[in-house]
């Protein structure tokens, strides 16, 4: 096992971010090398903003609800990201959850320990205790190196749903009409992609929710998806997408079905 440090530094809106991270590659259930974000050291900079976003504390309970500008408090969501506590309730470390709960389905299932940690939003759910996304917190893990801990989270995930990510874009698994078969047995599964959903646009990813929704599309088409996912995905999915990503999916919807 090897480990690689990297060292970035960006300006980003008249403040100028600096941070380090380390990769190792672990080996994935299928026997492929994953670079996974380990511990990484918050961002910190010249700017007494950047200070304040990397600002950390040594007991769980000065962590702020959100952060705010001018608040010295380090939201829930980056003191998670930066694996400084865990996810509430009974839920697990950040690192912990990229490094080992990946193809654990028993662990995943239990949605509500972790899911709202993992992907959070600016809208309450289910988990009174899961914090609600700012647009601080989502600065700091675009231009701070926390995306990346948000993409490995992203194919834990896939690999819950039978899919997986290549080379940008997302394909079906190996194992992917047992773990499709178990996605149909529960409306929740459907909720849980309407969350990612809405995390990956905060984030920007765009691209990425364009070949997941064609792929859902696929599957939908296909019936190896029920009726209640065609909803979900008319109602929900395609309108976290930009018009332009909208555009392009309804375009390949209505080719799929002429074919």
């Amino acid at each position: 096992m090897s480990k690689t440090r990297h060292e970035y530094k960006i300006g980003y809106m008249g403040f100028n971010f600096s941070f380090s991270t380390e990769t190792e590659s672990l080996p994935s259930t299928d026997g492929r090398q994953q670079p996974l974000p380990i511990a990484n050291e918050a961002c910190s900079g010249s700017s007494s903003r950047c200070e304040e976003y990397g600002r950390s504390s040594s007991r769980g309970e000065e962590y702020g609800r959100s952060s705010s500008r001018g608040n010295n408090i380090q939201s829930q969501v980056i003191a998670f990201y930066k694996n400084e506590i865990p996810s509430q309730p009974n839920g697990d470390f950040i690192d912990n959850i990229l490094n080992h709960w990946y193809g654990n389905y028993n662990k995943l299932d239990d949605f509500d320990t972790y899911i709202q940690w993992l992907f959070p939003s600016r809208e309450r759910g289910k988990n009174s205790q899961a914090p609600l996304l700012t647009d601080e917190d989502v600065e700091i893990i675009k231009h701070c190196g926390f995306d990346q801990k948000a993409i490995r989270a992203l194919e834990v995930m896939l690999d819950f749903y039978g899919m997986e990510l290549k080379n940008n874009t997302i394909n079906l698994a190996p194992n992917h009409r047992e773990r499709l078969q178990v996605i149909k047995s529960h409306g929740k599964y459907y909720f849980v992609i309407s969350r990612i959903l809405s995390f990956l646009k905060e984030l920007g990813e765009q691209k990425l929710m364009i070949t997941w929704l064609k792929l859902l599309a696929d599957l939908i088409q296909k019936n190896l998806l029920d009726g209640d996912a065609k909803i979900s995905f008319n109602s929900y999915w395609i309108k976290y997408l930009d018009k332009n990503g909208f555009d392009e999916v309804k375009a390949y919807i209505n080719e799929i079905n002429r074919n």
